[in-house]
């Protein structure tokens, strides 16, 4: 009975082991990846980085694309609403430097990332444009700092990018802090009008 009910526990605590094991999780990129001058994502001179922020899904799955659909259920930078903007073409094809483009870039409505994919012992790596470039240069990202190439080489070309954006609704003021603003201009303006009366 007792065997048996360890056997329960033992086959229990694999099964939700396993499952956790399978499950792609979010990392951040090493802080070099979106700093001056080691970069991936820049401006057009390529002295500038254009992001700022940088994450990885881990494990490699090489059948993992730069899809909008994938990117979503990654949920980069805590979204899932990505769509595309129409540059998910990458010119220099299977590269390890390129350039990249926001077509029509609106900063003001939008957020945008630009997730790069390669193929095998790699995953997808996404980048937060910090808005202030709308176009500019990338170097790859896959490099032996954030995948295991298990000594073969320091870094994989791209095979591909999607440039994706969602909607960056503005903010609204919140009614209390402005509530106790107008409450603390009033005190002001009671308590000097009596000390004027004094």
């Amino acid at each position: 009975m007792k065997v048996n009910s360890l056997l329960k526990a033992a086959v229990l605590a694999a099964a939700a082991f396993g499952v956790q094991a399978a499950n792609a999780a979010l990392v951040s990129c090493p802080s070099s990846f979106v700093t001056d001058p080691t970069a991936k994502v820049e401006d057009s001179t390529g002295t500038h980085t254009a992001a700022s922020a940088c994450q990885y899904l881990t494990p490699a799955d090489s059948s993992n694309v730069a899809s909008i659909s994938n990117i979503n259920a990654a949920g980069f930078f805590g979204h899932s609403d990505w769509t595309g903007n129409g540059s998910n073409l990458q010119i220099e094809a299977a590269s390890s430097a390129g350039t990249w483009a926001i077509t029509g870039a609106n900063f003001a409505a939008n957020d945008y990332i630009i997730v790069f994919k390669d193929g095998s012992d790699t995953n997808l790596v996404a980048f937060l444009l910090n808005e202030l470039y709308s176009s500019g240069t990338w170097t790859t990202p896959f490099t032996s700092a954030i995948f295991n190439f298990n000594g073969n080489s320091q870094s994989h070309n791209v095979s591909h990018y999607t440039i994706a954006q969602r909607s960056n609704p503005s903010r609204v003021p919140e009614p209390a802090p402005l509530a106790l603003l107008g409450l603390g201009a009033l005190a002001f303006t009671m308590a000097r009008r009596r000390k004027d009366q004094c």
